[in-house]
């Protein structure tokens, strides 16, 4: 089934009510569900980021802090209904949005979950009238499949700058330095340019 998404506010996917945003998927480990963040889904949201610490390119968010932007999130679903990873969109100035927080609970890495939270956040920015999607990485190899090219920081908007310079800032002491000596590679995708993305 395809997605079918609009951004609502300052976020991407409401809720699935409201958008339809919901799409079933086989993986290796069986099937998931993509579907809109609820107001519930926060804190394993939050678990999900956690569980993937060891991660250095993922930021790390409280419960509380996601449910004040759920709208921005998409999440993949188990057979029994235990979320088992996210991805944020995050609509900017314009027709600019950030893709962030792309995660995976261990169990379910390897099968294709992340790749297909990818595809939908994408389809739903692009469904909003998003035409830039960016993001920030250390892995922009995996990020390239998906049509993203490194870019340089400084061709987003001071905007957009200082708010992943916000977020930078609350996150523990190595990741902070890890942001701010350059470790992360900037990209961003036209979505003018679509190849295909059913991963």
């Amino acid at each position: 089934m395809a997605a079918v998404a609009a951004f609502r506010g300052p976020g991407c996917c409401a809720h699935p009510e409201a958008t339809g945003i919901r799409e079933e998927k086989e993986t290796l480990r069986g099937t998931i569900e993509i579907d809109s963040a609820r107001m519930s889904d926060a804190a394993a949201i939050s678990a999900i980021l956690l569980t993937n610490r060891a991660d250095r390119d993922l930021f790390q968010e409280s419960a509380s802090g996601i449910s004040r932007h759920v709208t921005d999130f998409i999440v993949a679903r188990n057979e029994a209904g235990d979320i088992v990873g996210c991805a944020g969109v995050h609509r900017g100035p314009s027709a600019l949005a950030q893709l962030y927080s792309v995660a995976v609970a261990p169990p379910w890495q390897g099968v294709g979950v992340g790749g297909k939270l990818v595809s939908a956040a994408t389809r739903a920015a692009i469904l909003s009238g998003v035409e830039r999607l960016w993001g920030a990485t250390v892995k922009p190899d995996y990020f390239t499949r998906y049509g993203f090219r490194p870019i340089s920081a400084w061709e987003l908007p001071s905007s957009v700058l200082l708010r992943q310079l916000r977020r930078t800032l609350r996150q523990p002491p190595g990741r902070i330095v890890l942001a701010l000596t350059g470790k992360y590679t900037f990209m961003d995708r036209d979505l003018g340019r679509l190849p295909k993305m059913d991963h």
